[in-house]
């Protein structure tokens, strides 16, 4: 018979195991978007930022590091199979540090029935399923939103599961399908939420609101239960009607998976028992970051960025609304008392072409399809409302259109021109006003001394000081300021810019803004963009979301994951730097590093930051920082005699120097084996030579090969040899330095010395 004693321990030894079980767990993921499918299919707005938000909450709440997870924008699929080449080989090198790993793909882009759409290519469901299949994890975690993406589900005899059942067990092997919508259905995005409707309720799961059971952790059975919910609930009454997603779950064992943890995040909002109805959270720039319907009396905890937010409570009796403030380490309890009483939408298919019912641009296409009354006037005058052309009670399209204060027409092939304000649905010539000129549609040239705005640009448009447009085939520029939703051509302002999806280029004197750059972006002072592919250049700063290409600016570079090159005048900063990204700059500072980092100083969680000091034999003191990664690492110090610490100056016959170098790794165990170069410079208390004013200095390279032991974590024992040489009129500095060994040739000198030190890794 157990004992209640006997009971309590045996309980606490499960808990125990279970905790340290969760604790080896190793999680690993390739987070995809892709937004073009081809000129058949309409370009989507939100899959990459969708890919980047994915990445970003699952680094915060999620488990997967930034070592760990790959981000890929718009990619082919040789991209996406060498990542889980990548991802595979992380998990067997890192097999012995984890009990359990676990795979997670996401992908957010086009599909059809049978493929994901990558561009021009495709990748059919059953290679994609194989791949994935591929790599070495023991769970296995799929998330696809896209059109019919249910289909991938289906391939190859996959069948829908019962959700498997929630228990204190560890062990979870096997995999987990989840897909946006059915085999037969579209997957939308919405302009208004800023992502897809799918991903957009996963995100706002993922952050607590699908956390039904109160234990603060997302599990992935309540994510789905969450997403399919809202999902369904969003897209009832949409133009393309209602998503429903779909699940394939075959996990061995009876454990949950646990997505999430909330309790894990720095800024968490407490939303109160007595806060009840749907709850719609909104950072200060509008943007949907949370929608819940809070139906129960319990709290519900959303682990969210650190910022203001402004929240709408809609209940069946009133509405309420309030703002509150989320600040690193603490939780903000949201009550009832808080908030002050107060008293079909568009979307974009994610597989359809271009033509689809349902798309973004169905409604202007139904306007263009309908039949328009139209007159035609060879040359229309307007004083200020079109006082002729009114007469006919027709639209008019005309050759010339021309008004003193304003005109306007239906369309005009020729040129529309005002001392006013000139409109018009379709330019085809030239639209010219002294204050404001406005067409749906343009093909040549709109011009305005103070605003322009037009739909479709397929041209030039040119204002003394604000350009507005919604797509841009051509050369946008103002003044001061452009704004644009896509452009594909050349945006330039003496001011500022911004714009949504570029490709081409976007210049300003000031400052630049893109949401999805593809080209080039230059600015004198500042440029942003959330997703960047080419170059990036500015006089002081630059800020990208993820960095595909090249960023140069003269003082700061900032990037939340780099694959290319980020080169600064002083420091460059990024979030994750991949094994095909280099970071060039005085300081370079990255949170997780897997490629080079090349300057004075160089730091990251998983890289090398040490301090040595050594004692040569020449009686020089070696003080230096090694900072980098073992395969690549930059080395910067000084070297001065022993007796220069006894006089606080510097006396005719002693000298210092300075070096900066490169080098590489190679370890063993506790064992590390070290190859540098290095240039440097020495400075003397006398010239060396008294016909040369600039001789109490000398320059000479050097070679240092060095092993070292670690008795203790973080300190290591060093011995070293090092080989200096000096040429020509350089030989003086090596001559004049203390030296037991000196080794004298026609043109050149080689002065070896060995070294002995002790060294502190800081990571």
């Amino acid at each position: 018979m157990f004992t209640e004693k006997t009971i309590l321990m045996n309980m606490l030894l499960l808990l125990s195991a279970a905790f340290i079980s969760a604790l080896e767990v190793e999680r690993y993921a390739i987070f995809a978007g892709c937004n073009n499918a081809g000129k058949d299919h309409e370009k989507l707005m939100y899959a990459a930022t969708d890919a980047m938000a994915f990445q970003k909450t699952m680094s915060e709440i999620g488990g997967v590091s930034k070592a760990n997870g790959i981000l890929l924008l718009e990619p082919g699929k040789d991209d996406l199979d060498q990542a889980m080449d990548d991802i595979s080989h992380k998990i067997l090198n890192n097999k012995n540090k984890a009990s359990r790993t676990e795979f997670i793909f996401y992908y957010s882009g086009h599909s059809d029935e049978d493929s994901l759409l990558l561009g021009k290519e495709t990748y059919s469901y059953s290679q994609l399923k194989a791949a994935i299949s591929s790599v070495p994890s023991d769970v296995h975690v799929v998330i696809l939103d896209s059109c019919y993406s249910g289909n991938f589900i289906r391939t190859k005899g996959g069948q829908r599961q019962k959700p498997f059942l929630v228990d204190d067990s560890s062990v979870v092997k096997g995999h987990a399908y989840l897909s946006s919508s059915s085999s037969q259905e579209f997957s939308q995005e919405s302009d208004e939420i800023g992502s897809s409707f799918f991903t957009s309720a996963m995100l706002t799961g993922l952050r607590g609101a699908a956390d039904s059971s109160g234990d603060k952790r997302v599990t992935l059975n309540e994510l789905y239960s969450y997403a399919f919910n809202e999902t369904l609930y969003k897209t009832e009454k949409s133009s393309a009607g209602p998503q429903h997603p779909n699940y394939n779950i075959t996990l061995v064992g009876s454990g949950d998976l646990v997505l999430s943890d909330i309790s894990s995040s720095d800024c968490v909002v407490r939303i109160a028992s007595d806060v009840k109805g749907r709850v719609i959270i909104r950072n200060t720039e509008g943007k949907l970051i949370s929608e819940i319907n809070k139906l129960q009396s319990s709290p519900v905890y959303l682990a969210l960025e650190e910022d203001t937010y402004n929240v709408v409570v809609i209940s069946d009796s009133n509405t309420k609304q309030g703002k509150f403030t989320l600040t690193s380490g603490k939780v903000y309890d949201l009550k009832s008392s808080n908030l002050n009483s107060t008293n079909l939408e568009v979307t974009r298919l994610r597989g359809g072409d271009s033509s689809s019912d349902g798309g973004e641009d169905s409604d202007d296409e139904d306007e263009e399809d309908k039949e328009v009354d139209l007159a035609w006037m060879p040359l229309d005058f307007s004083f200020v409302m079109n006082e002729f052309s009114s007469l006919l009670h027709k639209d008019i399209y005309t050759n010339c259109s021309v008004g003193l204060f304003n005109t306007s027409a239906y369309e005009v092939k020729g040129v529309m021109t005002s001392a006013g304000i000139s409109s018009a649905e379709i330019i085809k010539g030239v639209q010219l006003s002294a204050l404001i000129s406005y067409a749906k549609e343009v093909h040549g040239i709109q011009g305005a001394e103070i605003f322009n705005a037009a739909h479709d640009i397929h041209g030039i448009q040119a204002a003394g000081i604000f350009n507005s447009a919604h797509d841009i085939h051509g050369i946008q520029a103002s003044g001061v300021f452009n704004f644009s939703h896509d452009v594909n051509g050349i945006q330039a302002s003496g001011i500022f810019n911004n714009s949504r999806n570029f490709s081409g280029l976007q210049t300003a004197g000031i400052f630049n803004k893109a949401d999805d750059f593809q080209g080039l972006q230059t600015a004198g002072i500042f440029n942003t963009s959330d997703d960047f592919s080419g170059l990036q250049a500015a006089g002081i700063v630059n800020n990208a979301g993820a960095l595909n290409g090249f960023q140069a600016s003269g003082v700061l570079n900032f990037a939340d994951s780099i694959t290319g090159l980020q080169a600064a005048g002083v420091l460059n900063v990024t979030d994750y730097l991949s094994q095909n990204g280099v970071q060039i700059g005085l300081i370079n500072y990255a949170k997780e590093s897997d490629g080079f980092q090349l300057g004075l100083l160089n730091i990251s969680r998983n890289g090398l930051l040490e301090y040595e000091l050594a004692l040569t034999s020449n009686l020089n003191l070696r003080h230096s920082i090694t900072s980098g990664n073992s395969n690549l690492y930059c080395v910067l110090g000084y070297s001065t005699p022993v007796v220069w610490y006894a006089s606080p100056w510097i006396e005719e016959d002693e000298y210092y120097g300075v070096y900066f170098g490169i080098g590489s790794r190679y370890s063993i165990g506790k064992f590390d084996f070290d190859f540098e170069v290095a240039g440097n410079q020495v400075f003397f208390g006398k010239k060396l030579d008294p016909e040369d004013s600039d001789s109490d200095n000398g320059y000479y390279p050097s070679l240092r090969l060095a092993a070292g032991y670690k008795p203790v974590d973080k300190v290591k024992i060093v011995t070293g040899f090092i080989l200096s040489a000096a040429f020509n009129d350089d030989k003086l500095a090596l001559e004049e330095m203390d030296s037991n060994i000196l080794i004298k040739r026609k043109n050149a000198v080689f002065l070896p010395e060995f070294e002995l030190g002790l060294s502190y890794s800081f990571n």
